[in-house]
């Protein structure tokens, strides 16, 4: 065991920072290419053809089909060069999407994008909880997840300004570009236990300082299967967050986006920008991560569960006044801050993350983010699909009050699930964490 001493905590805390502002940087491109459709993908297939729909939603596919492999990955290769790859790839993604003057090759760019953005989050919450104390983990996941919705944010009115001043292909160039540089960053800076730097690892240091008991190592391995079935067999403790989030995240998607932008275009045709409700949707996301991760740490939100629900239950109302109202109150005004209601209740949903995560191992913390985030993004696939269908190339006011009816049943059955939820207490054992395995090997 490396010595503990001041210097050597301050060493860890600013390799720990280090490692966490290069991915965090990375997540803020996931949730931008995630949104970006909603605002350039008309003028995208204006120029190549396609449709809009097609766009959003083999993004999504491609981005739920990674993360089983990526969790896999990321516990048996390392978070490092799983992300460092896969940001090479969503590079390569951005800059055949720049040159490309089909629609087939602008979905083969997306589909390299999607894949490579998927390998992102999980690395990161891998790397979070090797290289933080768990006391941690809630507010730096809000952050996370903050960080990515200003990506959201930036991909609204931002881009549509950008766009309009510099064409969407060079948009895609920066990015490519950009991301190649993180993944130079992410090669260069990151290491995959602190050991990796010569330095303690956390549990070791909390043993020092607080007295912790080691109950578990952050170098431990599982086999990949068993870590599934671990995973996978949850119960109520894992399969009912899952699911709710699958509900909410793919109404969200399915509004943010895809159809917001199109939806108030069409039916209302406000003479300022549309691309703006976005942001303001984004923006109240941002608030209600940092403000939950900042309660959560300091101890003012008691059960994870019951603030789910309630912030849930408050989602599911603002859809209902976006179905029930669906055409009426032309007023840009109020739908900006039913926008801003939108992203800041939907928000409550990643203490998903956090519950879920605190019934596992170390080892399998990779495995169980991913799993989590995979039904996010299944429910995006799916809700994204379906509204394809329902809304075609028909932007009309019967389409979308349809559309939004069936978000707001998805809405509220999801609070249903989160009432059925079960939340980790002190005196309660991690699942699997007798099949775990220290590492023998080193990092």
């Amino acid at each position: 065991m490396a010595e503990i001493n001041p210097a050597t905590l301050a060493s860890l805390r600013r390799h720990g920072w280090i490692i966490f502002a290069v991915l965090t940087a990375g997540y803020f491109f996931v949730y931008f290419h995630r949104v970006s459709v909603s605002v350039v993908g008309t003028e995208m297939v204006a120029e190549v053809g396609g449709s809009v729909g097609i766009l959003s939603s083999v993004y999504f596919w491609t981005y739920t089909a990674m993360h089983i492999p990526c969790g896999i990955m990321c516990d048996r290769m390392g978070a490092r060069l799983s992300a460092t790859i896969f940001l090479v790839i969503a590079s390569l993604g951005s800059l055949i999407t720049c040159v490309s003057t089909s629609f087939e090759g602008i979905v083969i760019g997306k589909i390299l994008i999607a894949a490579g953005m998927a390998v992102v989050y999980v690395p990161l919450m891998k790397l979070v909880s090797v290289w933080f104390p768990k006391s941690d983990f809630a507010v730096l996941t809000a952050v996370v997840i903050a960080v990515g919705n200003v990506g959201a944010v930036a991909a609204a009115g931002p881009l549509e300004m950008l766009s309009e001043a510099v064409g969407w292909r060079d948009v895609f160039l920066v990015l490519g570009t950009v991301t190649l540089a993180l993944a130079v960053l992410c090669a260069t800076l990151v290491r995959d236990h602190p050991r990796g730097w010569g330095l303690p690892s956390v549990e070791e240091v909390e043993h020092h300082v607080h007295g912790t008991p080691m109950v578990e190592s952050s170098a431990a391995r599982i086999p990949v299967l068993k870590g599934l079935r671990i995973v996978f067999s949850g119960g109520r403790r894992f399969w009912t967050c899952a699911l709710a989030y699958f509900l909410v995240y793919g109404t969200i998607m399915t509004f943010q986006g895809t159809w917001a932008v199109t939806y108030f275009n069409s039916v209302y045709g406000f003479a300022l920008s549309a691309s703006w409700m976005v942001t303001a949707l984004g923006i109240g996301k941002i608030v209600s991560t940092v403000a939950i991760g900042a309660m959560t740490s300091r101890g003012m939100i008691v059960s994870k569960r019951r603030a789910m629900i309630a912030g849930t239950s408050s989602f599911a109302a603002v859809w209902a006044a976006i179905f029930l109202l669906a055409g009426d109150v032309p007023n840009y005004w109020f739908w900006l801050c039913v926008n801003f209601a939108f992203g800041f209740f939907g928000g409550f949903m990643t203490l998903a993350f956090t519950q879920v995560k605190e019934w596992y191992p170390i080892a399998v913390s990779g495995t169980a983010v991913s799993g989590t985030n995979m039904f996010l993004f299944l429910g995006a696939s799916v809700f994204t699909t379906i509204s394809g269908a329902v809304i075609g190339t028909q932007y009309t006011l019967g389409n979308f009050s349809e559309l939004w009816g069936m978000m707001t049943v998805a809405a509220l059955a999801a609070v249903a699930l989160l009432a059925l939820s079960v939340e980790k207490h002190p005196e309660d054992p991690p699942i699997g964490v007798s099949m775990v395995a220290p590492d023998k090997e080193g990092v």
